[in-house]
């Protein structure tokens, strides 16, 4: 039995994941377990469809089990998200392989990048320090560092929002001396950010723009998961977007702005700026507030990570802590027959309990879960939070 692990959001299911799932396996899985974020994404806004919908298409789609990656991951950066997930997967004791997408393609060169960011080495930190002093964001000094250091890498490697995940994974495994073996599938068709839906493999962003403008995904996604979306969508489900969240983070702010700044993710005065312009969402939206605040150091994907923490409450958390934790459980959210041998498998090995549904007591990492939960619930009128306790039906 060889079982192998993708990280994932499926937001939604499309044909580049179902070629990733295929890929695996013809790369020796017996089994593929995703660990997906919930209702609320990496990139800082809440899922175009809620979880359980999402891990049933993932399911239709060829997955065989689909467990939860907590919040307290899935809203942060790349470091911190592949950080928890990789220590979840470990903590499974059953996971062989972590299969990866990647523009680049190249797990020689993702692994000589990671080697560099996990040793830290003084040529790196100094390069870093001094990209950072001119002004840059993290993600930009540190890509001009790490070209500075290996120049025989592609230019840009690291401006791909896939390699930069995949560097991180690497990373994770690295510093957890973790026995699985990563492997990477070059992604095919659109890139990340492309709206283009005329490619073979158009990406979530370009599909998700076709559904809130009103357009159909008919042979855009695999033919059974395309089914499940298409009958969501023609049924009124309500899709969340980012704007969604409008009235209830200007309430927020307008009430508790000053504690935006405990956010970790908020610390060097990016707080105090974000306060200073929450009025705008009244009037120009989330949007349009991001772009008023965001600068070369505090990217769009920042500020909006800290809008949906702030949005969940995490800054009433210690999540430093949590994030240098391990939660003592992982949700399941939808499992095959396949992925029950699998779940058999660990039953006495792992370290973290797989649950159905959480209990009457929650932990920490639960209780901001049940958090995002509810508040997708008041953001989508087609989810209940009640089913985190008492199952989706």
């Amino acid at each position: 039995m060889r079982p192998c692990a993708i990280i994932a959001e499926y937001n939604p299911f499309h044909k580049g994941h179902a070629y990733q799932v295929e890929e695996t396996r013809k790369n020796g899985a017996t089994h593929v377990i995703a660990l997906m974020s919930g209702n609320f994404v990496q990139r800082g806004a809440p899922a175009l469809f809620d979880k359980y919908r999402r891990a049933h298409m993932a399911v239709l789609g060829g997955v065989d089990l689909v467990l939860e990656l907590p919040s307290v991951y899935a809203l942060s950066s790349a470091e911190f998200f592949a950080r928890g997930s990789v220590d979840i997967l470990n903590s499974l004791h059953g996971i062989k392989m972590l299969s990866f997408g990647s523009e680049a393609g190249d797990l020689d060169t993702l692994s000589r990048i990671a080697e560099i960011v996990s040793e830290e080495p003084d040529e790196y930190r100094l390069l870093l320090r001094k990209h950072l002093d001119l002004g840059q964001s993290f993600p930009g000094a540190r890509s001009k560092a790490l070209e500075a250091m290996l120049p025989d890498i592609p230019q840009g490697v690291l401006s791909s929002p896939n390699n930069i995940l995949g560097v991180e994974y690497l990373k994770a495994l690295r510093k957890t001396a973790s026995s699985i073996e990563p492997f990477t599938i070059r992604r095919q068709g659109a890139g990340y950010h492309d709206e283009d839906l005329g490619k073979s493999l158009p990406s979530a962003t370009g599909i998700r723009k076709l559904l809130l403008e009103g357009g159909t995904a008919e042979g855009l996604l695999p033919s059974s998961s395309g089914d499940e979306l298409a009958s969501l969508v023609s049924s009124g489900y309500s899709m969340v977007t980012l704007e969604s969240c409008r009235d209830l983070l200007l309430y927020r702010l307008t009430v508790d702005g000053d504690r935006l700044s405990s956010l970790p993710d908020a610390a060097g005065g990016l707080g105090e700026r974000m306060a200073a312009h929450s009025h705008l969402i009244g009037s120009v939206g989330v949007i349009g507030f991001i772009e008023a605040v965001k600068t070369r150091r505090y990217t769009h994907t920042r500020i909006s990570r800290i809008l949906m923490q702030f949005l969940l409450s995490f800054d009433r958390c210690d999540l430093d802590s949590l994030r240098r934790g391990a939660p003592g459980s992982v949700k399941i959210l939808e499992s095959t027959p396949r992925g029950n041998e699998f779940l058999a498998s660990i039953r006495k090995d792992t370290e973290i309990r797989l649950i159905h549904n959480f209990g009457k007591e929650t932990d920490e990492y639960q209780t901001l879960d049940s958090k995002a939960s509810k508040v997708y619930g008041l953001l989508c009128r087609d989810y209940d939070d009640s089913w985190d306790f008492k199952g989706y039906i």
